[in-house]
């Protein structure tokens, strides 16, 4: 059995400012979606480390939040708004009853108002995507 190691990205480095937009672009594997993973905390990197703010990333964080591209990064048993509050009450930051009306604002935001009571198997694969863009929006 053939085993092929692909060494996707080395020695990477960039910094931003706040406010600024990073693009990551190229073909299929050279590393994009590995960089975000170990960026979110999801991946370790080989030999190296990651910094944010100053501060190393060893895991994931409520600091970082991610919209994969695959679409089922939802709960199936939560609706569309349960999904973006349960975000907000896992974090601890807001009480339930704010929580919910920031989840319909975002759910607003994102163009799925009429949704907020739909359960994922419900919904397209681009509104799944929105839901969970609406869950980060709500992290900030």
């Amino acid at each position: 059995m053939l085993r092929y190691l692909v060494r996707a990205t080395q020695d990477v480095s960039f910094q931003t400012a706040e406010g600024d937009r990073l693009v990551l672009l190229g073909s299929s594997g050279c590393g994009k979606s590995t960089i975000l993973k170990a960026i979110g905390g999801f991946l370790k990197p080989a030999g190296r480390y990651i910094f944010l703010n100053g501060a190393q990333i060893r895991r994931p964080g409520v600091d970082r939040a991610i919209v994969f591209q695959e679409f089922d990064q939802l709960l199936p048993w939560k609706t569309a708004l349960e999904n973006i509050v349960f975000a907000l009450r896992v974090t601890r930051k807001i009480p339930c009853g704010e929580a919910v009306e920031t989840a319909r604002a975002l759910l607003v935001k994102v163009n799925l108002s009429k949704f907020g009571d739909s359960y994922p198997h419900a919904l397209s694969g681009g509104m799944k995507q929105r839901v969970a863009l609406a869950r980060c929006l709500a992290l900030k």
